[in-house]
């Protein structure tokens, strides 16, 4: 067992800090789109700031200025002022290519429990 790793904490994968800007997008949702900033990121999960305002459970498209493409969950939120931080358990992770396509195949695909 790691021993870094708290005895409360409940994650499967480590989170890593990050400082990345995202683009979301959340159908359905009074603002469907907004950006925001990844506060840490693991194989299966991620937690965000934002100002703009999502229920638990709120699908999202998530896209980084990288080539790559997230979709997920909304699993917990904290509000600290406007500043909302939400949970993210990702569905599903792939490149995006030139074309804006989708991939043939996810990365998320990929990962096996261990």
């Amino acid at each position: 067992m790691n021993k870094l790793r708290k005895t409360s904490e409940k994650r499967k994968h480590p989170r890593f800090p990050v400082g990345l800007t995202l683009e979301l997008h959340a159908p359905g949702q009074l603002v469907s789109r907004g950006r925001g900033k990844i506060v840490d990121l693991s194989v299966g999960g991620m937690s965000f700031e934002t100002n703009a305002e999502l229920e638990e459970s709120t699908s999202l498209y998530l896209r980084i200025n990288v080539p790559l493409e997230i979709r997920g969950d909304v699993r917990h939120i904290r509000q600290t002022g406007h500043i909302h931080r939400y949970g993210v358990r990702f569905h599903k992770m792939g490149a995006v290519t030139a074309d804006k396509s989708k991939p043939a195949h996810f990365i998320a695909a990929q990962f096996r429990k261990v």
